[in-house]
C-alpha cells in the first residue's frame, strides 16, 4: 500500500517494524500481565468512534522502516486538507490489515475483523 501526499509517494508495509510501533503506543495491565493493544485500539477508536487521530497512528506507523520516511505531521495536514474521504481511507486501511499476514490473525482473534470463507488447503505428505 502507498500513499502520496504533496505530491510525495510513501510506501505503506504491515511489518514487525510496524507492529512494534504501533502496539507500543497503547499498553494495558490485565492480572498483572501487561499487553500491547496499540493496533487493536487504534482501529476500534478510528472505526467506532471516528477520531481520526488513531488514523494518523495507523498510517504514520505503517511507514516504519521505509523510505521515504513519513512524518506524522505530514499525514495530519492531509486528513485535514486534502484527503476527501476520510472513512474510505480509513477502511483501505483496515482491508490492508485484515489481510497482512503480521496483522490478520490477531485482527480476527480480537473480533475485529469478520473471517472471510476460504478453501481448505489441501495438505500432502
Amino acid at each position: 500500500m502507498e500513499i502520496t501526499i504533496n505530491n510525495k509517494t510513501y510506501p505503506l508495509k504491515a511489518s514487525f517494524a510496524f507492529l512494534k510501533k504501533i502496539e507500543s503506543m497503547d499498553r494495558r495491565t490485565a492480572d498483572g500481565t501487561e499487553m500491547d493493544m496499540g493496533l487493536v485500539n487504534a482501529i476500534v477508536m478510528a472505526r467506532d468512534t471516528g477520531d481520526m487521530r488513531y488514523l494518523v497512528d495507523l498510517i504514520w506507523a505503517l511507514n516504519a522502516g521505509q523510505k521515504p520516511v513519513l512524518e506524522r505531521s505530514a499525514v495530519e495536514s492531509y486528513l485535514e486538507d486534502e484527503c476527501e474521504d476520510p472513512e474510505a481511507l480509513l477502511n483501505e486501511v483496515i482491508d490492508f490489515l485484515s489481510r497482512a499476514n503480521v496483522c490478520k490473525l490477531r485482527l480476527k482473534k480480537m473480533g475485529i475483523v469478520k473471517e472471510q470463507a476460504t478453501e481448505n488447503p489441501s495438505l500432502s505428505a
